[in-house]
């Protein structure tokens, strides 16, 4: 029932190829992420695999039955008016329904129709679990709804918080075959890490699309790549699929200079004897073998250029002036919507030049709130945030209407955003090292996809050139290869930033220091960057429940993963086969060691007896045996325990033991 099967197929919109004979087979426990640059086609062939649009070209063979799981993208008007808790449960069956039959049937006593009702409850049960109620609370609660938020109407809930809602209703419903598209959207880190863990656990056929590293490289086991020529399937991580893609492109790069060297080579003698009669049929001859090898690089060069690495953007930001020791500072400040309650207790910081510090705390918690009071967007409650007069601003927000007139072109947008002292070959370059060529410049900006509106935003903060940069979201809507140059010019930046981010890429990379937004006590500050903040709280979680930290052994055990089982059992083949070799010399070792032990044992016993040296000659041989003896077993037991070493470094003091 878990498998999908793909055969050519192929989807062009306007003339225009989206992709083309893509094949291939998701089965069950198989987790496959489409990958590749934004316009690729990811979105649009998960689309085509939940039958929401049909493909120009090619099949796709779900077995009869299947259960396919996939997110909607729109709400029904009615929808809205359902509260959050009966929406999501509305997906499963009525069990009132079923138990209104049940008592009929028995009332009835007919006894043929219950036994058909049992096989349905079995069905049901199977399908749905014994408690749906607590099955679906469960996952509204990881995904991060509170207790309070499941009686609120869909209409109250913000346009993120419904896109999650329907995740939860697709997650309840169970699936043979589930496909999501960017599930990481909106959800914050912590709901982020219980979607891994719900997928990792999962049994069906799972085909799915994020841009978020880390998601990619623990919840998927194969990469489809699209957007690269010829759509390439390999299994294994997306890192190791980055590997094998590198080591491909090494080993083309040499074919083709090989290649290159040996058609020069063919040409000069060509060239040489061509005009010489006896010479000219082999230069003919080979002429014809240089137009096959030009072919064959042709072919090579033609692979190389369809790369699936590449990275699609790639900058440096200019070095900014030098700004305010203290770029920001802020005192007793609070901030209240119209509840009259503070978002948050009243918080005192200083921000220092060249720090850059990432802002943690749950969705709704107020970290966009901050960053909108530091930028002056909103009024402070109460105390100040103040920003130091040396000090230049460049701001990103995640919510791009904030910042962007939609009804601009590119080319005017980006002229409004920047100094008017740039000259148009300025502006112009800049949006073509953003990738916003030539093509985008007299596009409007409300035409431009999420990624390009993205792209847009930091060609403003690289002609900025501002030595203070706030950041909200930044890689929101940007495909994998964008974010690695966004990363990468992150932290190569000689200015100070401040930033809220969810991508875990991106905060492990780039951030120095984490400032937790706590609702009790204000901002904690972190310092060792972000796997120092996760280890620090790990430890206040110890702290705070030793059971966490010390969980029962048994309850692990039953707890522990198909996945887990299969990474362990991984781990130890690989422990033994570098284990083996080591092995098999320390049992040689060990023999050869008894050996000289009982050789040694035997020439002490010579060497005790008087009739030894009864002839010299023989007693200076006994002596100097037994002294090469001992010399011998002081080189075995030498080189046993160097082997001992390298094996307890490798598999600890059991490898030894345990031979």
């Amino acid at each position: 029932m878990s498998r999908i099967t793909v055969q050519s197929l192929s989807k062009a919109y306007g003339g225009e190829t989206v992709f083309a004979d893509v094949a291939f087979e998701v089965t069950a426990g198989m987790r496959l992420a489409l990958t590749g640059p934004n316009g690729c086609g990811k979105s649009t062939l998960l689309k085509v695999l939940a039958g929401e649009i049909e493909p120009d070209q090619g099949q796709i063979s779900v077995p009869r039955g299947a259960r396919v799981g996939y997110v909607a993208q729109e709400m029904a008007g009615d929808v809205l008016d359902q509260h959050l808790l009966t929406w999501v449960l509305s997906a499963l069956p009525s069990w009132n329904e079923f138990w209104g039959q049940w008592e009929r049937a028995v009332a009835e006593g007919d006894s043929q129709r219950i036994e058909t009702l049992a096989h349905r409850q079995a069905e049901f049960e199977e399908l749905y679990g014994y408690n749906p109620d607590h099955k679906a609370r469960a996952i509204l609660t990881g995904l991060g709804f509170s207790e309070a938020d499941l009686d609120k109407r869909l209409a109250e809930l913000s346009g993120g918080w419904r896109e999650r809602a329907k995740l939860v209703r697709v997650l309840l419903q169970g699936a043979d075959v589930l496909l999501l598209d960017e599930p990481t959207n909106h959800l914050d880190i912590e709901a982020v890490q219980w979607l891994e863990e719900y997928l990792l656990n999962y049994r069906g056929a799972l085909a799915f699309v994020v841009h978020d590293r880390v998601f990619l490289n623990r919840v998927g086991t194969h990469v489809l790549f699209l957007g690269g020529g010829r759509p390439v399937l390999r299994k294994g991580s997306f890192d190791e699929f980055l590997e094998w893609d590198r080591e491909n492109a090494d080993q083309r790069r040499k074919e083709a200079a090989k290649l290159s060297a040996k058609i020069d080579n063919e040409y000069k003698y060509i060239n040489k004897f061509r005009v010489k009669a006896r010479k000219a049929a082999q230069a003919q001859s080979k002429l014809k073998k240089v137009e096959r090898l030009e072919e064959e690089l042709s072919q090579i060069r033609q692979s190389q250029a369809e790369s699936h690495r590449g990275r699609s953007l790639s900058f440096r930001l200019p070095e900014p002036r030098r700004g305010d020791k203290v770029p920001v500072a802020a005192v007793d400040l609070e901030f209240h919507y119209d509840s009259g309650q503070s978002v948050w207790p009243r918080l005192n910081f200083q921000l220092f030049r060249g720090r850059k510090v990432a802002l943690a705390a749950p969705n709704g918690a107020g970290k966009s709130t901050l960053l909108k009071l530091i930028m002056g967007d909103l009024v402070p409650s109460a105390g100040h945030v103040k920003v130091g007069p040396n000090t230049q601003v460049g701001y990103f927000s995640q919510h791009q209407h904030e910042i962007l007139n939609l009804d601009n072109t590119v080319i005017g947008e980006i002229r409004r955003l920047s100094d008017p002292k740039l000259t148009e070959e300025q502006v112009m370059g800049v949006l073509g090292l953003f990738l916003l060529g030539e093509p985008f410049f007299d596009r409007k900006v409300k035409g431009l996809s999420g990624g390009e509106k993205s792209r847009l935003l930091l060609a403003s903060l690289f002609l900025a050139r501002a030595n203070f940069l706030i950041l909200d979201e930044p890689t929101n809507h940007l495909d994998i290869e964008t974010r690695e140059g966004l990363i990468q010019a992150l932290k190569d930046y000689e200015g100070t930033l401040f930033f809220v981010a969810h991508d875990r890429h991106l905060l492990g990379e780039v951030a120095e220091e984490i400032w937790a937004l706590d609702q009790d006590g204000g901002i904690v500050q972190y310092l060792g960057g972000y796997q120092g903040y996760l280890e620090k709280r790990r430890q206040e979680a110890c702290q705070a429940d030793p059971e966490v930290c010390e969980p029962d052994p048994m309850r692990e055990k039953t707890r522990m993963s198909k996945e887990e089982k299969r990474r362990r059992a991984e781990e130890r083949n690989t422990l033994y086969r570098a284990l083996k070799p080591l092995r098999k010399e320390y049992d040689k070792l060990e023999a050869d060691l008894e050996k000289a032990l009982d050789e040694q044992a035997a020439l002490e016993d010579r060497m005790n007896d008087p009739v030894t040296y009864e002839k010299p000659e023989e007693a200076l041989k006994v002596n100097a045996a037994y002294k090469e003896s001992v010399e011998w077993t002081e080189n075995l037991m030498a080189r046993m325990a160097g082997l001992e070493e390298r094996m307890e470094a490798i598999g600890g003091e059991a490898g030894v033991e345990d031979r």
